[in-house]
């Protein structure tokens, strides 16, 4: 009687068990379907989404993956994905921070499904937004306060800041940097305004110039020379376009490419207002794109750019091309991951990639040499990646770069 006492509990403490699983399983994928379908939508809702991942983590509050989306789920419902970022809010920053260093806490090597970025860049995401919520609005020392907020939460991790840093002392002096995207463009501005690192540099956000108030407080903030008004940045829209012609003249020189139609037949208003930019001020201050700028972001300037590293110039003359590879040549002796330990690289994909772009330029640029016929060059160069970004401590993005690498070796005889 005992015995059979004994099995009956045994079976149902199982059972229970499982159904408890089953349930969370299917509150966290009917969750992630939800946060997925509303993602598209120009005016998203991720209420439901929300209710779904907060019963999934009462349910299971060790699960890391329920954590990271509810998380996401927090951030979407402050800031759209980044474009009312000036509207970020205080309250649901936290909410979305405390996520995702419960995540980090539970899995420093997050192991669930990624959306865009990974736990430790959300953090940086999403404080970096509430800092420019207060800078938009002139609160400087708000805008110091949250970006130490992420930092001392989990965020701006060095492996990350190490690179922008090398983006930022690659360029000239009073450049114009123009990037794409959190990983760049979040820890660009921290170093600027927390660091005080290269101010002189004007990073510009290409995907925030779609906004409504980016362009007016680069315009406002930042003194940045546009030929629009602020009452013109506030009605601005995309425009039919059909491939034409641009030509750039100061003083005596000009610069001409073709700008085709960014969008279908059109160009966008952050096109528009990124083609101002450059009409205004590419003879006045030295231009770069972030390394591997495409013409949806680079106004299909690509045959104009020269490799400077982990950035591109746009040259103005082509008479310029061996000063710049002479930069290119400086900008790279400078790029190391020496300082940085190798487990907040490993346990950062988002570390992963944009510390690869170090040896991606170094490919970039021993190609060139053997291009050149300069073989000697080209594997001097070559066997400086190698020692500089050792794969056992900074993993190879893909098997096809690890791949296409070792193929080089080969050509090169190394």
């Amino acid at each position: 009687m005992n015995r059979i006492f004994l099995f009956t509990c045994l079976f149902l403490l199982g059972s229970y068990a499982y159904g408890q699983e089953d349930g969370f399983q299917a509150l966290l994928d009917s969750g992630k379907a939800e946060f997925k379908r509303q993602q598209p939508k120009d005016t998203a809702d991720y209420s439901k989404a929300l209710h779904l991942f907060s019963e999934a983590v009462k349910s299971r509050p060790d699960n890391a993956e329920a954590r990271y989306f509810l998380g996401y789920t927090f951030d979407r419902l402050n800031s759209n994905d980044g474009s009312r970022m000036a509207f970020s809010k205080k309250d649901l920053t936290i909410k979305a921070s405390e996520q995702f260093e419960i995540v980090n806490r539970l899995q420093p090597k997050y192991e669930g499904e990624l959306l865009i970025l990974d736990p430790y860049s959300k953090i940086s995401s999403v404080w970096g937004s509430l800092a420019m919520a207060y800078l938009s609005k002139g609160k400087n020392d708000s805008a110091k306060w949250a970006f130490s907020q992420g930092k001392v939460r989990g965020g701006f991790i060095e492996a990350h800041l190490a690179y922008n840093r090398q983006l930022l002392s690659s360029c000239e002096k009073n450049a114009i940097l123009v990037v794409f995207g959190d990983n760049l463009t979040i820890p660009l501005w921290y170093l600027q305004e927390k660091e005080a690192l290269r101010t002189d540099v004007l990073v510009i956000d290409a995907n925030l110039l779609n906004t409504a108030w980016y362009p007016v407080y680069l315009k406002r903030e930042k003194k940045l020379s546009l030929s629009y008004t602020e009452a013109q940045l506030d009605t601005l829209g995309y425009k039919e376009w059909a491939a034409t012609d641009i030509t750039v003249k100061n003083n005596g020189r000009a610069f001409t490419w073709t700008l085709k139609p960014t969008y279908y037949d059109y160009i966008l208003k952050g096109d528009r207002i990124l083609l101002d930019i450059v009409q205004q001020t590419l003879f006045r201050r030295p231009f770069y794109f972030s390394s591997g700028s495409d013409s949806s972001y680079n106004l299909f300037l690509t045959d104009q750019l020269s490799n400077e590293g982990v950035i591109s110039r746009v040259l103005t003359q082509q008479s310029d091309t061996t000063a710049s590879r002479t930069a290119c040549r400086k900008n790279l002796s400078s790029y190391s991951i020496a300082s940085i330990p190798s487990e907040q690289i490993q346990r950062s994909p988002d570390a992963i990639t944009l510390l690869n772009t170090f040896r991606w330029v170094y490919y970039q640029a021993s190609y060139d040499l053997y291009e050149r016929g300069k073989i000697r060059e080209a594997r001097t160069l070559l066997a400086e990646m190698e020692q500089k970004f050792d794969n056992n401590k900074l993993p190879y993005v893909s098997e096809q770069f690890s791949e296409g690498v070792e193929a080089y070796k080969r050509v090169l005889q190394l």
